[in-house]
């Protein structure tokens, strides 16, 4: 474990109180409605708040405790805002000179590799103001990268930008940590976001920590299905390319699942994220449809609201997890019920696939 943080603090009416650590080298996210905490946390880590009852460390090295406090910017940490904060007098590139010229470090991606792996060349004569709101994101990331941080800190990166920029910016922010060899720390509210980029969950409310899990087990728990963009996320190897017609076959517990994600090699091991909407459940493995994966499951549990008109089911296959939403009537008139075995029709466009950290 490289991260650790203990605190406990009053702040009115509102108690902060955790102790945890985070793995090396992952994507971590505190994630929670607005006020549960977590932006605290994070401006805990970077050392940009200093407060009694709190202990932070890196690495073996002690950043606060109750005789030591290292300052912000001797901590080499990497900080991206909500809020971008370039300098609008400066041009892109400038923005990027700024940082350049402050770091302390030669370890880390070069501005060369951090322009590339952004796409922000064409934005480099620019200033702010002529750039969008994802623009502007992605060069206020290239700048904190340009730092060489050990440590990459992201509050709410993607909270000041439409539903279009943030899907063109998610695909950057993770090619991003796959270069990097440092361990990243990302606070969201969104679940889209943490099923995306995260390899653990902290689950944040009222200032603690009530869940702390790995993304694939933490996408299926009840506080990340209550709505209705719940989602599995499932392990996969790549198994075949079909070119006829552009499609990857992965292994899915020893069952095909083909998806339209080309630049893959064999042997790859992905993730896939499989949104709830768009698994139907069926008795039957059906031999005229246009549905391309079908995977044999066994029923473990279904959820039910009062009011709502669907049920939430899941379903195993091996040693995985899927997640169906179907509507209540469905479950009556097909007769389901927990352990029996059942077909999940999956809809191929709704597949999103990354590689497996």
């Amino acid at each position: 474990m490289t991260l650790g943080i203990q605190c406990k603090i009053n702040r009115g009416n509102f108690l902060l109180d955790v102790d945890t650590e985070l793995p090396d080298r992952e994507v971590s996210a505190l994630f929670g409605a607005s006020g549960s905490g977590k932006t605290s946390i994070l401006r805990l880590i970077a050392g940009l708040d200093q407060e009694a009852g709190v202990k932070v460390s890196f690495n073996g090295q002690t950043w606060q405790d109750e005789t030591n406090f290292v300052p912000a910017h001797e901590r080499r940490v990497g900080y991206v805002f909500q809020h971008i904060n370039l300098f609008p007098n400066m041009s892109a590139g400038g923005n990027l000179d700024y940082a350049e010229k402050r770091t302390h470090s030669n370890h880390g991606l070069s501005r060369q590799e951090i322009v590339e792996v952004l796409d922000i060349g064409p934005l480099l004569e620019k200033v702010p103001t002529h750039l969008s709101g994802g623009e502007q994101q992605r060069v206020a990331i290239a700048r904190s990268l340009l730092s060489h941080p050990q440590l990459l800190l992201m509050d709410e990166p993607l909270g000041s930008v439409d539903q279009a920029a943030k899907n063109r910016i998610l695909p950057y922010l993770q090619r991003v940590h796959q270069l990097l060899d440092i361990p990243v720390v990302f606070v969201s509210h969104s679940l889209d976001e943490v099923l995306y980029l995260a390899d653990n969950v902290l689950e944040i409310s009222e200032g603690r920590i009530v869940q702390h899990a790995p993304v694939i087990e933490f996408s299926t728990s009840e506080s990340a299905t209550a709505g209705s963009d719940a989602a599995a996320i499932v392990r996969c190897a790549v198994e075949a390319l079909d070119e006829q017609y552009s499609l990857t076959q992965l292994n899915l517990e020893g069952q095909p699942l083909m998806v339209s994600a080309p630049g893959f090699a064999k042997g790859d091991q992905v993730r896939v994220k499989i949104p709830a909407r768009d698994v139907s459940v069926s008795r039957e493995r059906s031999l005229s449809s246009s549905i391309l994966n079908v995977i044999e499951c066994r029923i473990t549990s279904m959820t039910q609201v009062k009011g709502d008109p669907t049920s939430l089911i899941r379903l195993t296959t091996g040693d995985q997890t899927l997640l169906a939403r179907v509507t209540r009537k469905s479950v009556d008139d097909l007769s389901l019920k927990e352990g029996e075995s059942v077909f999940a029709q999956i809809k191929g466009v709704a597949l999103m696939i990354d590689y497996e950290r």
